[in-house]
């Protein structure tokens, strides 16, 4: 739709004509005010919108690098648990080594009976084959 003012259909009579430039001026100048203002508005927004697209990229690129330290954290972790694995595995197997000894130990049964034994026979007491020749030698000797 077309606004009469604008365009209008007949032409303006010359005391209307002096009378319309000062309208039209008005206009312009409110026009104009307006534009500005829109100018000013349009760069504010400019200016937030470059505000925003810096923070969003600083903030990209702060994500990046937690993301390659968090890859690099999950790695070292990853290492540590099969590290913790392997020596857990190793603790089992010498668990069950030393389960298989104790099986092997006497009882505390078995060890009385030979304690028994041991004090019934007095080993101490013994002679070494040493002691024992040197005793034929010393015998043989005196003879």
């Amino acid at each position: 739709m077309v606004e009469p003012t604008l365009f209008p259909r007949q032409p303006p009579q010359p005391e209307e004509h002096i009378r319309k430039q000062g309208a039209d001026t008005a206009w312009i100048s409110r026009l104009s005010k307006k534009i500005n203002a829109l100018a000013v508005s349009l760069k504010i927004l400019e200016e937030r919108y470059s505000t925003l697209k810096e923070r969003t990229q600083v903030s990209e690129q702060n994500m990046i690098e937690m993301e390659k330290e968090l890859r690099g954290d999950i790695k070292m972790l990853s290492e540590d648990v099969m590290d913790i694995k392997r020596e857990l595995k190793d603790l089992n197997d010498k668990l069950r080594l030393i389960s298989a000894e104790i099986k092997n130990l006497v009882n505390k049964n078995d060890f009385k009976v030979m304690e028994r034994y041991v004090d019934m026979w007095q080993p101490m007491n013994f002679v070494t084959r040493e002691e024992l020749n040197k005793l034929l030698e010393e015998k043989k000797s005196l003879e």
